[in-house]
């Protein structure tokens, strides 16, 4: 299901889609320390029962160079993301 481009608060879009997988384009963030930010709002992209759709659509927006993310139905009100660097040899 494929919805329309409208910027929207993170909180309203896990109210509006609950139990849902959601792509989330020109996300809004801000940073609480080094490592985390906090999601306050984004453009909807897609929503899904459906994670391999969600996962398929992630990985064409991403080939084109788009700035997303997307949450699982358990991501809370409070969206919080961490970068974690990446340790070890990749192979």
């Amino acid at each position: 299901m494929t919805q329309g481009v409208e910027k929207m608060k993170w909180t309203e879009i896990r109210q509006k889609h609950p139990n849902k997988f959601i792509l989330i384009g020109d996300v809004v963030e801000e940073k609480i320390s080094e490592t985390k930010y906090r999601i306050l709002e984004g453009n909807i992209l897609r929503v899904s029962k459906d994670g391999k759709e969600i996962r398929k659509a992630y990985q064409q927006h991403k080939k084109k160079g788009m700035n997303i993310l997307f949450s699982l139905p358990t991501t809370p009100m409070d969206f919080i993301i961490e970068d974690v660097p990446v340790k070890g040899i990749l192979r």
